[in-house]
């Protein structure tokens, strides 16, 4: 349905509105604790608490609230749709892919450093993300799974591209080919180097899972704490145009050259997930370095700060906002 026939990019969508909106959700990490492996892996409260009997209150009901407050044109997962270890069976990766082609808004995953540790397997996973009416996914041929390009058009003509990343770090799964370290490779790198040549001079973001190191080169050169927590505009001076959170230290890994390569791919905007309990945005060097608001109740996250991101386009698809959306559902502190 949302081929590229242009060539340009995998995919493509096209606008004709006054804004164009995209909401970032991240990190849902559903949980099923009937599929626990291990008896003991979690408490007896979490194992009721993450029955799958409350998925729906745990998730789904953030998820659609969070698409009516919004009204998104397109939606972006930055990995971790379920926590695999706690879905051997696959059924809840497939309950989530047919819940979201149940809004019939054009989606795009990518996988985090949870997804593929199911014992269903990665074949599996990318073939129903793949057969999936309004999922945006390729499984690519580059380093990793699920390494795809997004084109937005304007009258025909592209106007950004966003380039869906596998930054890899799954290591506990029974497919050995999952057990890749973290990083943004240089096939990867490549191939949007290849993909930008045939967009032109269009602008692009990235999207993908565990941060990069360069997120913290950007944290201290702005003057923020590498090594601290810390609520921007509150714990800090504020700094036009950067808000958030950051209740963990950041540790990622290198891509030699990444400043470099923004230049070269004309990219303004990064947008990741993985730390739960981060969600700041800061704009350095005209590209803004944002971590999206963690989606839902699973695992571990700040009381307060669950929701999503909505990022805001103009209507040439040049200029854009960030803000973080909190879901209106009520939920119960961390447990």
């Amino acid at each position: 349905m949302y081929i590229d026939k242009t060539g340009i990019c995998d995919f493509a969508l096209k606008s004709d509105k006054k804004v164009y909106k995209i909401l970032q959700l991240t990190d849902m990490q559903i949980i099923d604790s009937s599929q626990r492996r291990v008896a003991d892996r979690i408490n007896d409260e979490k194992v009721e608490y993450w029955a799958p009997e409350n998925i729906d209150r745990n998730c789904y009901s953030h998820i659609r609230s969070l698409v009516k407050q919004t009204e998104p044109d397109m939606i972006m997962i930055t990995g971790d749709l379920v926590y695999g270890e706690f879905d051997d069976s696959g059924r809840i990766f497939t309950e989530f892919v047919n819940f979201m082609d149940c809004f019939e808004i054009p989606w795009a995953p990518v996988f985090g450093n949870h997804d593929n540790e199911s014992m269903a397997g990665i074949k599996s996973q990318c073939d129903k993300l793949e057969g999936a009416k309004y999922c945006l996914f390729k499984r690519g041929n580059c380093t990793g799974n699920g390494n795809y390009s997004v084109g937005l058009y304007k009258d025909d003509e592209i106007k950004r591209v966003i380039y869906m990343l596998d930054s890899h770090g799954c290591y506990n799964a029974a497919e050995e080919e999952t057990h890749i370290k973290s990083g943004i490779y240089e096939d990867q790198q490549n191939f949007m180097r290849e993909t930008a040549k045939r967009a032109g001079n269009a602008k692009s973001f990235q999207a993908y899972h565990i941060p990069c190191n360069e997120f913290r080169i950007v944290e201290e050169a702005k003057g923020y704490d590498p090594d601290g927590k810390y609520i921007i505009g509150v714990d800090t001076e504020p700094t036009p145009g950067d808000f958030g959170c950051k209740s963990r230290v950041l540790v990622g890994y290198d891509v030699p050259g990444y400043f470099e390569l923004l230049k070269e791919l004309n990219t303004d905007g990064i947008f990741v997930g993985h730390y739960h309990t981060v969600n700041t945005s800061i704009l350095y060097n005209d590209v803004r370095w944002t971590f999206g608001l963690k989606t839902g109740v699973y695992d571990f996250y700040n009381n307060g700060q669950l929701g999503g991101t909505l990022i805001t386009l103009d209507e040439e698809l040049d200029e854009f906002s960030v803000v973080h959306v909190p879901t209106l559902v009520k939920y119960n502190d961390m447990l």
